[in-house]
């Protein structure tokens, strides 16, 4: 594998969310007695995002009606999590990219949304089928139907380490402040689950799996040294975002044991020994858990194969699911869905033929210089058509630039492009 081949799969980049806590002055009150000060980042029928320190790292938790007592906001009005009505909630202050439709008159459940992250088989890659641009694309789609909640459907057995920085980031910055951000797990695998682990509200299907988070790199040599320690550090980084204690994904990236014991106020403290109550992993080989384990030690919040169950352990009693009905896909279908759906398949097209575009490039490009001055002028244009399959390639998902390429950057495959094409239009004036 080349070097670039390699950068890829371990680069890791800083994640640094800039936000600030000066004069915070919300507070929440757990259950437990807990007080956490911080701001409230949104609230919708009493459940709270809140934004707070967290071991000096500022993280965005999401608490249900049932996690806390009271809240008490900036002017010092406390509501009670379990009185609360949808008039004693103020919902945030959202700049939107779109102006979104009316919702039916007299409506007033929450518009939900599924989404998929891969679709098992050959179209789950992270990096190609699941990317951070083609998430930030479906914002304004999502808005456009007046989306509140979005569940991210996870089949996925891992990808690129190299896409984690960016998902995280659009996952954290855009889609947390505009949505009720879920992740729903079929299977989520190395990158997968490192993907979904910035999710504070996760669910799983009754056969879901997620842990198995080893990095590789080369001709799939485990990493270690200084890169597994990059992406151990950006992992923990991610833990803090999501609420997870560090340890979870630690076990599932190297061979450690793992334990839980369920505390009589009902939080879960975590170790990285078999001293806990519950054995989750003796450390014989990388954790992934299964839904039993992630609900039994609450790492799941609840285990359903059905999006309308999945409402109701949501906290719904009432929820619009919005799309349509499409044979085959076991929930409703909606614009933003039906858009990732058309990336995948894009995406496998020109994964197929790659190879073809470049090498149609290649071989007209090289007949046209060959050519007499007569006959250059149609395998210039056959070049300029290859060259516009791999633009448009590129143009859904930039990766493919990377991986067949070597162009780590847009500007860089722009300049590759007019590169190409000033050899073209040279060739045209011979």
């Amino acid at each position: 594998m080349n070097p670039l081949k390699t950068l890829m799969l371990v680069a890791v980049l800083a994640l640094g969310w800039a936000t600030s806590l000066a004069g915070a002055a919300d507070k929440l009150v757990l259950t437990d007695g807990t007080e956490i000060t911080g701001t409230i980042a949104q609230e919708v029928d009493g459940y709270v995002y809140f934004t707070y320190l967290k071991s000096g790292i500022e993280v965005q938790e999401f608490f249900s009606p049932n996690d806390y007592v009271e809240v008490v906001r900036d002017a010092g009005k406390v509501a009670k999590a379990r009185d609360a009505t949808p008039d004693q909630v103020a919902r945030p202050s959202i700049e939107k990219k779109s102006e979104p439709r009316a919702r039916t008159i007299g409506s007033d459940a929450p518009r939900a949304a599924v989404i998929s992250l891969g679709a098992g088989g050959d179209k789950n890659m992270v990096g190609m089928y699941i990317t951070a641009k083609k998430l930030r694309e479906l914002i304004p789609v999502l808005e456009e139907e007046e989306i509140d909640v979005v569940i991210f459907r996870v089949n996925s057995g891992g990808g690129l380490l190299y896409e984690l920085q960016f998902l995280h980031e659009v996952i954290q910055e855009e889609y947390k402040p505009r949505f009720r951000t879920v992740a729903w797990i079929e299977s989520a695998i190395s990158a997968a689950a490192m993907t979904s682990h910035v999710i504070e509200e996760i669910y799983f299907m009754k056969r879901g799996n997620y842990g198995a988070c080893t990095g590789w790199s080369g001709s799939l040599n485990a990493m270690k040294g200084e890169g597994l320690e990059q992406v151990l550090h950006m992992m923990e980084k991610a833990s803090d975002l999501g609420g997870y204690d560090h340890a979870i994904m630690r076990a599932m990236q190297i061979n450690e044991p793992l334990s839980a014991t369920i505390n009589d106020n009902g939080t879960v403290d975590f170790f990285l020994d078999t001293s806990g109550e519950i054995l989750l992993n003796p450390g014989d080989y990388i954790l992934t858990l299964d839904a039993e384990q992630a609900e039994e030690v609450k790492f799941s919040k609840g285990t359903t194969d059905d999006h309308r169950e999945l409402g109701r352990l949501m906290g719904y009693n009432e929820i619009d699911w919005v799309g349509e009905t499409v044979p085959g896909i076991p929930y409703p279908v909606s614009k933003a869905e039906a858009e990732m759906r058309k990336f995948r398949d894009r995406t496998h097209r020109d994964e197929q033929r790659v190879n073809v575009y470049i090498a149609d490039f290649q071989r007209a490009f090289a007949s046209a210089q060959g050519a007499p001055a007569e006959r250059r002028g149609a395998f210039v244009n056959q070049a300029r058509r290859a060259l516009r399959n791999i633009e448009r390639m590129v143009a859904n998902n930039p990766n493919f630039a990377l991986l067949n390429l070597n162009l780590i950057s847009d500007e860089q495959f722009r300049q590759w492009v007019r590169d190409r094409e000033e050899e073209l239009r040279e060739l045209s004036r011979r």
